[in-house]
């Protein structure tokens, strides 16, 4: 699926457009990982000085995607950003996630940069980087085990580690037991 962004807006300037790239990238999560949680309203990704993140409706009935403001100015930024929260979105719970839920948003990120044409960005902080690097153990790749994992448990945050044994026996254990545990942001480059 090539995805299409608007030649000449910043993203801050066209919230259609963003609303559009969302969508897109919806369709290309649903295709790659499986259908989202639709008991849960997505709603239109905003711009905010604590982003990227997701934020859920005090009601917790919804969900959307928080961007940063580098996001608000640059294309690539907003496509990377947006496809790490779209895996969130699938299954938008409160809190935080786990390292396999982060490690399969930053690979589903490079997917979706790819299929815009970008070379995908890399990865900043060391957490996101080793997140990236422990999913990338998962046969026979971090998105098409995802898929598995989903369809096993409906979503990757409440994996377990007795869970992700029975998908991949020919992993490490130690290493599945890490995906499953809380993610911890690493705010250091």
């Amino acid at each position: 699926m090539e995805l299409t962004l608007p030649a000449a807006s910043s993203p801050g300037q066209d919230p259609s457009a963003v609303w559009s790239l969302q969508l897109q990238l919806l369709e290309l999560a649903e295709g790659v990982l499986g259908p989202r949680d639709g008991s849960r309203v997505m709603h239109q990704p905003v711009f905010a000085d604590a982003g990227p993140n997701i934020r859920n409706t005090p009601s917790l009935d919804g969900a959307f995607a928080e961007l940063s403001r580098s996001a608000e100015a640059y294309w690539p930024t907003a496509v990377y950003e947006l496809a790490h929260e779209t895996v969130h979105l699938l299954n938008p719970l409160p809190g935080n996630g786990n390292w396999l839920s982060e490690g399969i948003a930053v690979a589903f990120s490079d997917h979706a940069q790819r299929c815009h044409g970008m070379e995908p960005q890399k990865v900043g902080m060391a957490s996101y980087r080793r997140a990236q690097e422990l999913v990338s153990e998962l046969p026979p790749d971090p998105l098409t085990a995802a898929r598995r994992i989903r369809n096993a448990c409906g979503s990757l945050e409440i994996a377990t580690r007795c869970i992700l044994e029975k998908l991949f026996p020919s992993v490490d254990p130690t290493i599945l037991a890490q995906l499953c545990e809380p993610f911890e942001r690493d705010w250091a480059k």
